[in-house]
């Protein structure tokens, strides 16, 4: 993924991911049904061979400034995870296994889960 940073009345800054090191991730949007559209507050986990990563989805953390809905995860050069749970803020807890790296997926709350193309 690139990094887009903006300051106030300065100028932005673009960082390039051109690494070529072979290093995979895996991306989670989720949709809340029971829970508030954004998912804001969801915790999303994932396991991939020993490795356990934890994310928290948020609208933001300070002053003007705002965090992308998506939850990324690296995963080093694991071109699988062998699972993901999903804590709803509505307290529903969702589980996905044997999910493969490279892609995002979309998480509907209580309606499961899809796959998209490499991002």
């Amino acid at each position: 993924m690139d990094l887009l940073i903006t300051t106030n009345n300065g100028p932005a800054y673009l960082y390039r991911n051109d690494q070529l090191s072979g290093n995979q991730s895996i991306r989670f949007h989720l949709v809340g049904t029971k829970s508030n559209r954004d998912a804001i507050g969801a915790t999303v986990r994932v396991f991939a061979g020993g490795l356990t990563q934890s994310r928290l989805v948020k609208g933001g953390s300070s002053y003007l400034s705002q965090s992308e809905l998506p939850v990324t995860f690296g995963l080093e050069k694991r071109d699988r995870i062998d699972r993901v749970v999903i804590a709803w803020p509505s307290g529903r807890t969702e589980e996905y296994k044997d999910l493969s790296a490279g892609r995002a997926y979309t998480c509907t709350e209580g309606k499961g889960i899809l796959a998209h193309n490499r991002f």
